[in-house]
């Protein structure tokens, strides 16, 4: 198995190449330049999200079974199998949506902060520069 470079590290590397090799010889085609422009970009989110998504995963399981104790399907929340843990977040954002419409959970500060928290770390992956603007 090859571990070098990573899926990531090739990613970017095409990126890379599209924008600082390929993208200067397309000043007359501005629509090819564009598509150009946009085949980059999504390569760099794949990248960032492949890179993050780990992280990103744990803090928003940890956060979830925190609001909603007793939900998680820990075997399968922690399961080495990607598409098994992506299935018991999903239960779990699904749970969380359901209690909240149903009110039978609040939409205190302690869940208005995992969703902003969770916003906030989506949207890191599309776009670092973005900020929420917290506001006092």
């Amino acid at each position: 198995m090859q571990t070098r470079p990573d899926a990531p590290t090739l990613l970017e590397a095409v990126a890379t190449f599209l924008l600082e090799e390929v993208s200067p010889k397309l000043k007359d085609d501005k629509a090819l330049a564009f598509r150009l422009m946009i085949a980059a970009n999504l390569a760099q989110i794949v990248a960032t999200e492949l890179r993050t998504q780990d992280e990103r995963f744990s803090h928003e399981a940890r956060a979830l079974k925190g609001l909603l104790p007793g939900a998680a399907d820990e075997k399968k929340l922690w399961s080495s199998k990607t598409g098994e843990r992506v299935e018991a977040l999903l239960a779990l954002e699904r749970e969380l949506a359901q209690r909240l419409r149903s009110g039978k959970l609040k939409l205190d500060d302690k869940v208005l902060d995992h969703l902003v928290q969770t916003a906030k770390e989506t949207l890191a992956v599309t776009n670092p520069r973005f900020e929420l603007g917290d506001e006092p």
